[in-house]
């Protein structure tokens, strides 16, 4: 898991989830984890670097990505994990 920090204030680091993407959402598998992990508090940002594993199921598809996250304010890894796992159907699997 690699920390960065361009400025004193944004953070980006890299960790490994899993998002559950319901079956029939608009777009693709990514561009919905990578919606459903934005809208947590305080992320400005995700990009997905690496699709790690897929199971579809009968309403939805758990999809293992490892993302990089950019974060509003300087914060711990920790803390940037326990914001995205409080989320419905988000399990931070690092």
């Amino acid at each position: 898991m690699a920390i960065t920090s361009d400025t004193e204030t944004r953070q980006t680091m890299t960790l490994v989830v899993t998002v559950r993407v319901p079956n029939g959402a608009d777009g693709d598998l990514m561009t919905n984890a990578e919606r459903r992990l934005s809208s947590a508090d305080g992320i400005l940002a995700v990009t997905v670097e690496e699709l790690l594993d897929l199971h579809p199921g009968l309403s939805a598809t758990n999809v293992t990505v490892r993302v990089r996250v950019e974060t509003a304010e300087a914060r711990t890894t920790q803390s940037v994990e326990d914001t995205l796992a409080g989320q419905t159907g988000i399990e931070v699997t690092n």
